[in-house]
């Protein structure tokens, strides 16, 4: 459905987005098609999108506004809704492999504001350059300043705030693992306070975004530093109070923001961790001493961060105590699920968004961002969380998601299913109340869980480290997440070869696939090793290991299409080496399945172990890929 509209009726602003949406939406100033009238109104929150004769007319309070029903018109459908929050953003972590490209992020960009987010946040530790300091971001993809600039602008023209976030203190390990940086490293993650030539690189991070982005605002990190002051900073200046070399650091960096006119936000834990013996961030009796409190520089906003708690009431705890810490008004960062995860994961999303948005609006929060993390190497289809971000505006928006009204809304968008992307949210395995014994129960608290089918993707053919922990929580959990697989792959097969403007529906066929043919293999291997059945065996280091070997190959070359269609290269190698040396464990577990039957071994010792598990959601590939430390 093409969409006209007159330059000489509408609002700058809103000329300025219909110019940038019509570089990749049927979106133009002539030709035949429906008419788009725009109707400013002065309520801010209001979007309404109604029909009239040959065409839409779209009464909006702000710009973000605006191109959501621009969204609607696309879709042919009519709206009313409430947009009641000022700010509306995601985070995109571009620090764990994954960096956008320029025209990708241009590209997610103009999907977000039809979407009505106003706000992108990239999470860069070390993924831009700064000069005469060749080792930072050095082989990660990192930008260059106009790369940036060229992203802001298109941001500007939709009317989006693009935002830097950095790291101003911990998870600096991509530069603190050089030589180069030994000088003001304290710990492996966190660099040295009170350091002279610490300060000089946390200027030269913020001058580059100050001269990058056109908003002043930043996020400058400083979450989970744990172990603050006790590497080398020990070492030199002795043991200090952990709240006070966190306060003073912050004090010094709001200090250079302040030189930048940039208006920093930090993230918030370390404020409770720091208040409890266990490090706790959600500890609700924690015990912030009233100088700390008086001490934090009162130019950082404070971000609440939990992707975690499906509790209304749990949120509302949590925000009341920020208040508490003298900080309005507080961020509410919650989360889109993509970390640890092959595809965006709808059910851990929705239980936990629904009850923070509640709890939001009941303490006046006016600001939330959904990050989109790439813990343990960004190996996720980010565009599968398209999905997410659509059912999170339209809860928000209308107080209660609809899913029919999403898929017309989506369809508009992306031409494809809302629906059909979110079944392959469920490769990852749900645990339900009445599957959990009561020591896990005890062990994990109250269920449902989730269990990554990242972790069964990286699991070892014969150690099973992965095989067994899962089988703690059920003994069939494998035989059946089988079955839900199969199903997975038939309801999407007959899309693979046209579905590829969200989520790439082939890629997570193929994941489906990998994770299928895995799963059927360890069982057929257990089995035929428990009764040496040597022909079931033979059979399994031939064919059977061919099979997975040519699903991990489709899965490898899914991969690199989904990757070079969205990033900078660097960072291909990680999942590269990873999917290799997956492929050569199974080679290996099909030469000592030869070894078996021609008798050189009486035994497989891998196969031998029945350990008694705990039932542990290890979320690391090294953690699982191999029983040593070393890799």
């Amino acid at each position: 459905m093409k969409l006209i509209y007159d330059p000489a009726n509408v609002a700058p602003n809103v000329a300025a987005l219909l110019k940038e949406l019509g570089k990749e939406f049927p979106i133009d100033v002539k030709g035949d098609g429906m008419q788009l009238v725009f109707s400013p109104v002065d309520d801010p929150q209001r979007l309404c999108v109604r029909k009239q004769a040959g065409g839409m007319e779209i009464e909006y309070g702000k710009l973000s506004a605006a191109a959501r029903g621009i969204g609607y018109a696309l879709s042919g459908t009519e709206a009313e809704e409430v947009l009641d929050f000022e700010t509306y953003a995601i985070l995109f972590d571009c620090s764990r492999n994954p960096v956008l490209t320029v025209r990708y992020a241009q590209h997610w960009l103009r999907r977000l504001a039809l979407l009505g987010y106003n706000m992108m946040m990239l999470y860069t530790k070390d993924a831009y350059q700064l000069p005469d300091e060749p080792y930072f971001g050095y082989m990660r993809g990192a930008y260059s300043i106009d790369e940036i600039k060229a992203i802001d602008a298109v941001a500007q023209a939709l009317g989006i705030e693009m935002i830097a976030s950095i790291q101003a203190l911990g998870h600096l390990e991509p530069i603190l693992r050089w030589p180069a940086y030994a000088h003001v490293k304290d710990t492996d993650n966190v660099i040295l306070v009170d350091y002279e030539d610490s300060y000089k690189l946390i200027r030269k991070m913020l001058n580059f975004w100050s001269e990058a982005l056109s908003s002043r605002r930043i996020h400058i990190g400083m979450d989970e530093t744990h172990d603050l002051g006790r590497g080398r900073f020990q070492d030199l200046y002795g043991q200090q109070n952990a709240f006070d070399l966190y306060n003073r650091h912050l004090k010094r960096v709001c200090g250079i923001c302040n030189e930048f006119q940039l208006r920093p936000m930090i993230w918030s834990d370390m404020y409770f961790r720091l208040g409890n013996k266990d490090l706790s961030y959600y500890d609700l009796d924690t015990k912030i001493p009233e100088e700390v409190k008086a001490a934090i520089a009162p130019e950082a906003q404070l971000v609440y961060w939990d992707y975690y708690h499906r509790d209304e009431e749990f949120y509302r705890k949590m925000l009341q105590l920020h208040r508490g810490l003298g900080k309005k008004p507080v961020v509410m960062a919650s989360g889109v699920w993509t970390w640890v995860k092959l595809w965006y994961d709808h059910e851990i999303t929705t239980a936990t968004v629904r009850p923070c948005l509640k709890a939001c609006r009941k303490e006046g929060v006016r600001e939330i961002i959904y990050t989109m993390w790439g813990d343990d190497g960004g190996y996720c289809e980010f565009d599968s969380a398209f999905a997410g971000l659509a059912w999170a505006a339209d809860e928000a928006f209308n107080k209660k998601s609809d899913d029919d009204r999403i898929e017309k809304f989506f369809h508009g968008i992306f031409g494809t299913s809302y629906k059909r992307q979110l079944i392959a949210s469920d490769l990852n395995i749900t645990v339900r109340d009445t599957d959990m014994t009561a020591e896990n129960r005890k062990r994990h608290g109250n269920p449902p869980w989730r269990l990554n089918a990242s972790m069964a993707l990286w699991d070892d053919p014969l150690m099973g480290i992965v095989w067994h922990e899962y089988r703690a929580f059920k003994s069939t959990v494998w035989e059946e997440h089988l079955e839900s697989l199969k199903q997975i792959m038939d309801e999407l097969n007959p899309h693979r070869s046209t579905d590829w403007n969200a989520g790439h529906i082939d890629h997570a066929w193929h994941c489906a696939n990998a994770l299928k043919c895995k799963i059927e293999f360890r069982l057929e291997l257990c089995k035929a090793y428990a009764n040496r059945d040597m022909a079931a065996l033979k059979t399994l280091s031939e064919a059977k290991t061919d099979a997975v070997l040519a699903a991990i190959d489709g899965l490898c070359q899914s991969f690199r299409r989904q990757w070079v269609r969205s990033y900078k290269y660097d960072g291909l190698e990680v999942m590269q080496i990873k999917l290799g040396g997956l492929k050569e464990r199974y080679r290996e577990t099909s030469r000592r399945i030869q070894e078996l039957i021609e008798g050189k071994i009486t035994s497989i010792p891998e196969l031998e172990l029945q350990p008694d598990t705990m039932g542990v959601c290890e979320t690391r590939y090294r953690m699982v890929a191999t029983g040593g430390w070393f890799i």
